[in-house]
């Protein structure tokens, strides 16, 4: 049996995961807190024999039983002796009542002998044993009730100590103490177990401070608390206390071994969670109350024994039972049942609280399936019965004011979800339907009004493109364009630049449909298209607003492109957004909107193509030196081969992949490519003289993420394949010559 004291890390991790991240427990993980709660004390005590018992109705089972090595490093024959002594006593039950340990669990008080002045006891004690026993320490597992006992024999030779102390007793005693509450109620379901006494017990096995009331935060920033922000706080349940440097600090958590959580943190605050105390729940709830004003609606959200995901399930669940029940759909048809408005609520928050930026409601053929799309990457949460379809999709247009009797045509609205729920949640969502072959689907984007824009250096720019991006937002006119899919993060990094630019003394005026990001000082405006407010419409106003800066939330159509042209020649910095794969495509793009070639050239400032691609876990990550095809990509690519990480095949420590980072192509306007564009050249020509002057594709841009170990790279060639640049004569030699600048 391998010793329980060289229990690894990260191992114990992964026990104590699986026991506080779970409402209901499970047989496992009465185990998983046994085997840590062994594991400490033979660390802690260096114990040569250890035995955890727990009462089963009228008998004593053993339920761990631990043999050092010790005990046959002179006779190596021994092992298999104990091996199978091991395995006996883990079969055996005994009477209550029974020995040491009977008497220890009947009174609930310790016992301990030693050789030095209970020989009597020692010898009757290693005849049950089978080996000479010098010490012994029993003591007793009490939660509500007395359910088992400790027992530890002899100290380990290398210990220098004959017996045990009467330290040895208090540290088994402890030991007892924090883990008998978590044993007890995983044992009664009756059984109530304060988050006090699950912090007491994390903090034990963690090695992490416990702060279990008010009065030992003498010493909170509150200035820091304000920088971080409530909603950030809220979302991830980590209290920042103080700051240890500019880009650290100390809080609070109830689970520190969240880190994904904290990951998160870090991402949306720029600082990292270096010190962190163990805190029951309750007190960073009531932290919360105090320092930030109107939270309290906000505690319903995070449960003590689970998370809102399993609170959904278990609503569906319900909802179904209740349909069996009654013999029929349990409210789900009525739009204005109260079931169907509380699950209607209850995925929005849930999508929320998991940092989902969109929800989709699939009708399926026998069933409705709900899924969340999560760091790009569409996650199934919840199957509903397909009666709930009708009702559940109903509900959400009248939220969002569509029609509900149209269900032949698409429809897209808005939902302001403040109106419709209790809770401290100020988010919009944008939401699309559309019929399918099984019913109506709706589809919802999820759009933070807490959330501000990240600064520009957490979105993941290189060095380089970052000087090359800040040069040109800092110009007094022409056009900045950002271009990618829906959901690549265009509207995050212009708006991440505005805030960087932003200053009292210029006007900055935004078209935006709709608004995602709110920053004081700027002018926003929000399109009606049911009115004619549209971006064009838009535009025209502004030019006669005294605006220095404007952004145009997409360019959409030839009328908002020429305006847009136009603006950015008269004097205007002008950002804005169109959907193209890359930034050369974008010429190409004004050029069928009708917009003069010349026209484009001279004002156009750069173009940013952009994806998201998920960052990798390197906690977890596997570090690897490529071979084959993947070293022939980097080699092509960066000029460079060497190690690089993989995710893990497994989430033990933290999901494999968790959170995104940008990936960008810059193309910056130029005297060769000013020429170029008005020559009328094609994309693949532009491409080339643009990298001839520096840009970066987004495919290398992927790759040197993969080189610095951000992102792995099956992550990077699923979002942007390997770069095919062909001139006459083939493939040509400027794109490694860039690279391999």
């Amino acid at each position: 049996m391998p010793s329980a004291s060289a229990m690894s890390g990260s191992l114990r991790r992964m026990l104590l995961l699986k026991v506080i991240s779970k409402p209901s427990p499970s047989r496992e993980d009465v185990q998983s807190v046994i085997e840590l709660t062994s594991s400490k004390v033979v660390e802690a005590l260096q114990a040569q024999a250890m035995t955890l018992y727990l009462l089963e109705g009228d008998n004593i089972a053993f339920k761990h039983v631990y043999f050092s090595p010790t005990l046959w490093a002179e006779d190596p024959s021994l092992q298999e002796e104990f091996k199978e002594k091991q395995k006996k006593l883990l079969e055996l039950r005994l009477p209550k009542g029974t020995g040491v340990v009977g008497k220890v669990i009947e009174n609930s008080e310790s016992i301990f002998f030693s050789a030095s002045t209970n020989a009597d006891q020692m010898h009757n004690i290693a005849q049950n044993t089978g080996f000479e026993v010098s010490s012994m320490i029993t003591v007793p597992l009490v939660a509500a009730k007395t359910i088992g006992a400790i027992q530890v024999l002899n100290k380990e030779p290398s210990s220098g100590m004959i017996e045990f102390s009467p330290e040895d007793l208090d540290v088994l005693k402890e030991v007892a103490e924090y883990s008998a509450p978590l044993l007890g109620r995983m044992m009664d379901a009756k059984f109530e177990l304060s988050d006090k006494d699950t912090a007491k017990f994390i903090s034990k096995f963690t090695g992490n401070e416990l702060i279990d009331n008010k009065e030992r935060l003498n010493d909170i920033d509150e200035k820091l608390l304000e920088v971080v922000g409530d909603a950030v706080v809220r979302r991830e349940g980590i209290f920042p206390i103080k700051r240890l440097s500019p880009t650290a600090c100390s809080a609070l958590m109830a689970n520190p071994l969240d880190y994904p959580r904290r990951e998160s943190f870090a991402t949306a605050t720029e600082m990292q969670v270096e010190e962190v105390f163990v805190a029951p729940a309750s007190l960073i709830e009531e932290l919360i109350k105090t320092y930030f004003k109107d939270s309290g609606a906000q505690n319903d959200l995070k449960q003590d024994d689970g998370d809102v995901g399993e609170l959904v399930d278990a609503l569906g669940a319900e909802y179904v039972e209740q349909m069996d029940n009654d013999g029929g759909d349990g409210g789900l048809d009525d739009e204005e049942s109260a079931p169907i408005i509380q699950l209607a609520n209850r995925i929005v928050e849930d999508a929320y609280i998991t940092g989902a930026s969109d929800i989709h409601i699939e009708p399926q053929e026998n069933e409705l399936l709900v899924r969340y799309r999560i760091d790009g990457v569409c996650q199934e949460k919840l199957r509903l019965p397909r009666t709930a379809t009708g009702a559940l999709v109903a509900r959400y247009k009248v939220m969002s004011e569509l029609d509900i009797a149209e269900k032949r045509l698409p429809q897209d609205g808005r939902i302001v979800f403040k109106k419709y729920t209790k809770k401290n949640i100020d988010i919009d969502l944008r939401v699309a339907t559309g019929p399918m072959n099984f019913g109506e689907k709706v589809v919802m984007r999820i759009l933070d009004k807490s959330k501000s824009a990240l600064p520009i250096t957490a979105l993941g720019f290189s060095e380089e493109n970052l000087v090359r991006y800040r040069a040109c937002i800092e110009q007094p006119y022409g056009m900045l364009l950002h271009c990618g899919p829906t959901g690549s993060g265009k509207s995050m990094t212009l708006f991440s630049a505005l805030r960087e630019i932003a200053d009292p003394t210029i006007n900055i005026q935004t078209a935006e449909d709709p608004i995602e990001y709110t920053i004081p000082g700027i002018n926003q405006m929000q399109m009606h298209k049911t009115i004619g407010l549209d971006f064009s419409r838009a535009l025209r106003a502004y030019l006669r607003m005294d605006p220095d800066i404007i952004l145009v939330g997409e360019i959409r159509d030839q009328e908002t492109a020429e305006i847009a042209v136009e603006a950015a020649l008269t004097g205007h910095l002008l950002l804005s957004t169109l959907h193209t794969n890359d930034a050369p495509s974008t010429v190409a793009r004004f050029t069928d909107m009708g917009i003069e070639p010349f026209m484009i050239s001279t004002s156009l400032l750069v173009v940013c193509a952009q994806r998201l691609m998920r960052r990798v876990n390197k906690k977890t990550a596997v570090a690897y030196t490529p071979e084959g095809n993947e070293a022939e990509i980097l080699q092509n690519a960066l000029g460079w081969v060497g190690e690089i990480y993989k995710a893990a095949d497994n989430d033990i420590g933290g999901p494999p992949m968790k959170g995104r980072v940008g990936i960008h192509e810059l193309m910056t306007n130029s005297e060769e490519l000013t020429k170029a564009i008005n020559a009328g050249s094609e994309t693949a020509t532009l491409k080339r003289v643009a990298m001839r002057n520096g840009m970066k594709t987004l495919h290398q841009d992927s790759m040197l993420k993969v080189k610095e170990g951000t992102s792995t790279m099956v992550e990077a060639l699923s979002n942007v394949p390997p770069d095919m640049i062909k001139g006459e004569d083939g493939v040509t030699e400027e794109m490694l010559e860039a690279a391999a600048s």
